[in-house]
């Protein structure tokens, strides 16, 4: 049979190791300056640029931790399922038959919804996504549901 099986994850412009370079570069440089400051007689500066240096790395982390989500999609014959994960944690499941479901794109201006209708059940999908990204799936789902 014809089956459509769709992991869908945010994109992310940086990994982490590129991350762990860029800040071993910057506490090396925070390093030297304060070194430098020190010997200047400005020491409180040093402390203001370590606390700096915790407060971006304390952010990148929130940063991964929100970009560890995923979307599945699997729809066959019978129905379509929705399972969203963060991180290993499944968060919400859902199941719709496919021949009762619709699938509804919506686009204004910057904002776009993707969801999957049966009568009084919705959800969204892949929330993370931009409009593009999400104009693509929907045409995707869309042909597939043709099929049923």
């Amino acid at each position: 049979m014809n089956s459509f099986n769709e992991n869908i994850k945010p994109y992310q412009s940086c990994s982490k190791s590129v991350f762990l370079i860029l800040g071993i570069i910057f506490i090396s440089w925070i390093s030297l300056f304060s070194i430098f400051l020190i010997v200047q007689g400005a020491w409180p500066v040093s402390i203001f640029l370590g606390v700096e240096y915790l407060v971006i790395f304390y952010l990148i982390r929130l940063y991964f931790k929100g970009k560890n989500i995923k979307d599945e999609i699997n729809i066959n014959q019978n129905e379509i399922s929705i399972k969203k994960y963060k991180g290993d944690k499944l968060l919400h499941s859902s199941k719709f038959s496919t021949y009762w479901s619709k699938v509804f794109f919506t686009k204004f201006k910057n904002k776009s919804k993707l969801s999957i209708r049966e009568s009084d059940k919705e959800t969204e999908v892949a929330s993370f996504l931009h409009a593009e990204l999400k104009e693509n799936l929907y045409l995707k789902i869309k042909k597939q549901l043709s099929f049923y």
